[in-house]
C-alpha cells in the first residue's frame, strides 16, 4: 500500500467556526485554489484506487479537482481531523500563557507530551491515525491512496511511522499544499518515508 499524505491547501482567514467541530472551519483561499489546481498534474498519470479526507472543508476543496481527474469521489473519515487544541482554538499565543501557564511551558520546553484543555494528546492523536492506516492496510491491499489532512496530524503521523514520541512533531513542519508519500513494506512489517512535504508549482 502507498499512501499520498497532502496538508490542505492554504485556507481563507476569518471567523468560520463550526460547532461541530469545535473549530474554525474556513474554506481555502484564492491561493489556495491555484494550491489545488497544482496538484492535478502530480497525479494525473498515477493509479489512485481512493481518496480520503477529514471533516474540514478546506480538505475536500484541496482535493476536488483531483478527485474529478480520478474520477473518485473522496470519503470523508474524521480520523484525519487536525489534533483537538481544545481550549487553545483561537486563543493567541499571549492568551494561552496567560490563561494555562503550566501547558505554555511545557509546549516551550517540547520535551513531553501533553493535553489540550478539553482536547486530546499527541500521542492520542498518533493513534488514531495509525489505527486509521492500519485499518486501511488492510483494505487497500496493493493499492495507492491520496489522504487529505492537516498539519499537527500528519506530523503525528510522521512520528508514528518513524516510531518516534508525539512531542517530536513540533521538529518537522509541513507546508500548505505539501505532499508527503509512505509505502508500506510487507516484508519487514513497516512504514518507509519516500517523500516529505513536496510543493507542486
Amino acid at each position: 500500500m502507498r499512501c499520498y499524505i497532502i496538508r490542505h491547501a492554504e485556507k481563507e482567514q476569518g471567523d468560520f467556526y463550526n460547532p461541530h467541530l469545535r473549530h474554525q472551519d474556513e474554506p481555502i483561499s484564492q491561493k489556495g485554489q491555484l494550491n489545488a489546481q497544482n496538484l492535478c498534474p502530480y497525479f494525473e498519470d498515477k493509479s489512485i484506487s481512493a481518496i480520503y479526507i477529514s471533516g474540514y472543508q478546506r480538505t475536500r476543496q484541496t482535493i476536488e479537482k483531483v478527485a474529478q481527474q480520478l474520477h473518485l469521489t473522496p470519503t470523508l473519515d474524521e480520523r484525519l481531523n487536525e489534533i483537538d487544541n481544545g481550549l487553545f482554538e483561537g486563543l493567541t499565543d499571549q492568551e494561552i500563557q496567560q490563561k494555562f501557564p503550566d501547558l505554555w511551558s511545557t509546549y516551550l520546553k517540547r520535551t513531553s507530551d501533553f493535553r489540550f484543555p478539553e482536547g486530546e494528546t499527541g500521542e492520542e492523536a498518533k493513534d488514531r491515525i495509525m489505527d486509521f492506516l492500519e485499518q486501511k492496510l488492510h483494505q487497500h491491499v496493493n493499492e495507492s491512496v491520496i489522504l487529505v489532512s492537516h498539519d499537527g496530524l500528519i506530523r503525528s503521523l510522521i512520528c508514528g511511522i518513524l516510531d518516534m514520541p508525539a512531542h517530536r512533531r513540533w521538529n518537522l513542519k509541513t507546508d500548505f499544499g505539501g505532499i508527503t508519500e509512505i509505502v508500506y513494506q510487507p516484508e519487514f512489517e513497516t512504514w518507509k518515508l519516500i517523500r516529505f512535504n513536496q510543493l507542486c508549482t
